[in-house]
């Protein structure tokens, strides 16, 4: 069943399965949630890979038909627009009207914006623009009695009482359920940014990169990273014929920055510098990056898709453990991730019908995440949280002082959803 699963394969069944087609007949279905303490979680497409879009026994809500855009405000510079709409399709109403919405996680094509909302997500512009958290101005939600309530106003500035919208974005459905939401738009650039491919004969190489990158105040517009793993299981699945070299970046860079970062690319020693020639070219190198997960789990039977972040600065010393992992427990572990921002995405590939595989595979995550939170970073940069990484969250907050933070996060929970209903334990509830 399409509800029983998220594209991580975790499982959960529901008892029922409701597509709302506006904002009334959600009400409903939450009061109904509320009155029988049901389950209830809303759903988009489904792309969740921490088990957040998945529920035992409760209400699942597809949020699909839910996908008009209500206005774009050439003024004041937002976009209205209903949860069930996917970003990309977002995007292509909003060039016409000369605008973009910047945040692009790698499943842009089916992920939904209350989804995105809902997890935080980021994506491969997220170096220079940020992530979701950092373009939602406003937001209405059914909450878990069926009131509907408006956080934040679509301003650019807003000062009046707590920022309750920002606990709402990367929630994963625990707080409420999205109907609706302003979005921050920009104009789409004057000039396009030239797209580069560098070969990189060691990871050390990647780090200099940045380093030098930032030191010279130059913003790449994406700065992407591929291990040699990736490029072979690219060429050998997708046909292409990328330099199979230790670490492959993909970079996009404004015009004026362009000579200055050429040069850097040189002194960090790079064998190759493909500047694409037009903007076929540049989709073509998108789409390597877009597509290498793809590519990467066609090599094993099962994979896990991790995603932690580390300090900058701390990025080559955390690919020298993983490294170290991989060996120690006899697993391969691609490498790819967005390298500008630190957040890395192990693919641990394993055997789902051997016992010692699956296990290895689980050990090896548990040290990657706390390689991670040693390191100062995060278990999970934008994939979130949901069951799969409940304890290891719960770890990383009591080692970086945020027992008391652990703490308050629960009242609200508690606040918000006195009885349990949305989207139970996953999350802050179950940490």
């Amino acid at each position: 069943m399409e509800y029983s699963k998220d594209m991580a394969e975790y499982e959960g069944y529901p008892s029922s399965i409701v597509k709302p087609a506006s904002e009334s007949e959600v009400i409903r279905v939450v009061r109904l949630a509320d009155r029988t303490k049901s389950p209830i979680v809303a759903r988009g497409a489904g792309s969740s890979l921490t088990g957040a879009a998945v529920l035992e026994g409760g209400i699942v809500l597809d949020m699909r038909r839910m996908n008009r855009v209500i206005k774009v405000d050439a003024i004041n510079w937002y976009v209205q627009v209903q949860p069930g709409i996917s970003l990309d399709d977002l995007n292509i109403e909003l060039r016409r009207h000369g605008f973009f919405f910047p945040p692009d996680p790698a499943s842009s094509y089916i992920c939904t914006v209350g989804g995105a909302i809902a997890e935080g997500s980021g994506g491969l512009r997220c170096v220079k623009y940020g992530t979701m958290k950092d373009w939602v101005i406003s937001a209405r939600v059914v909450l878990a009695n069926g009131e509907v309530a408006r956080f934040g106003e679509p301003l650019p500035k807003n000062r009046a009482g707590y920022d309750l919208l920002h606990l709402l974005v990367g929630s994963e459905g625990t707080l409420g359920i999205i109907t609706e939401a302003h979005l921050r738009i920009i104009p789409l650039p004057a000039t396009t940014p030239r797209r580069l491919l560098l070969a990189l004969e060691s990871w050390d190489s990647v780090g200099k990169v940045i380093t030098m990158l930032r030191r010279s105040a130059i913003v790449p517009g994406l700065l992407e990273f591929l291990d040699r793993q990736h490029a072979q299981a690219i060429n050998a699945k997708l046909g292409h014929n990328l330099e199979e070299s230790e670490a492959t970046l993909i970079v996009d860079i404004d015009e004026p920055d362009l000579n200055e970062a050429v040069g850097i690319f040189k002194a960090c020693g790079a064998k190759e510098i493909r500047i694409a020639k037009d903007e076929e070219e540049a989709d073509n190198l998108y789409q390597i990056r877009a597509m290498a997960l793809l590519a990467v789990k066609s090599l094993a039977p099962a994979s896990q898709v991790e995603d932690v972040t580390v300090p900058l600065d701390r990025l080559e010393e955390f690919l020298t453990r993983l490294r170290q992992v991989a060996i120690r427990h006899k697993l391969r572990i691609p490498v790819m991730g967005h390298a500008g921002d630190g957040n890395i995405h192990p693919i641990i590939l394993y055997d789902s019908d051997s016992a010692t595989s699956k296990e290895s595979a689980s050990k090896a995550f548990e040290e990657i995440c706390r390689d991670a939170i040693r390191m100062d970073g995060s278990v999970s940069g934008e994939h979130g949280i949901g069951t799969q990484k409940i304890k290891l969250f719960r770890e990383q907050l009591e080692l970086h002082e945020g027992k008391e933070a652990l703490r308050l996060m629960k009242e609200i929970k508690r606040i918000f959803d006195p009885k349990g209903i949305m989207n139970p334990g996953k999350y802050v509830e179950a940490a």
